[in-house]
Formats: structure tokens, sequence, C-alpha cells
């Protein structure tokens, strides 16, 4: 329980972060900023599908 209570932690703290760089306009180029973007929502794909793996496994 409490190691994923700190993996969560860290984790939001990474995306938080990550979420007000690319906010902070003058810091990011828009190039940076869309691929940023598009590796966020690889990496929510390739989360989305294992998770569901997971649970086709456990049925």
């Amino acid at each position: 329980m409490r190691g994923g209570f700190t993996r969560g932690l860290v984790l939001g703290g990474l995306i938080g972060a990550s979420i007000g760089m690319m906010k902070n306009s003058d810091m990011m180029k828009p190039r940076s900023r869309r691929r940023m973007m598009r590796a966020g929502r690889n990496m929510v794909r390739r989360t989305s599908n294992a998770i569901g793996d997971m649970i086709d496994l456990l049925r």
C-alpha cells in the first residue's frame, strides 16, 4: 500500500510539473509541446490497453 501511494505521488508530481511547463508558453516551443502531447497520448493509450488486458486476465 505504501509503495503504491509513493509511486502515485511521484507520478502525479511529474505530470503536474509537465503540465505547468507546457502552460508556460515562453518556456517551450510549439513543436516541443506537440511532441510532449503526442507522447502523453501514447502513454495513456498503452496504459489503458495494459489495464484492459489485466482485467481480462482476472475474469
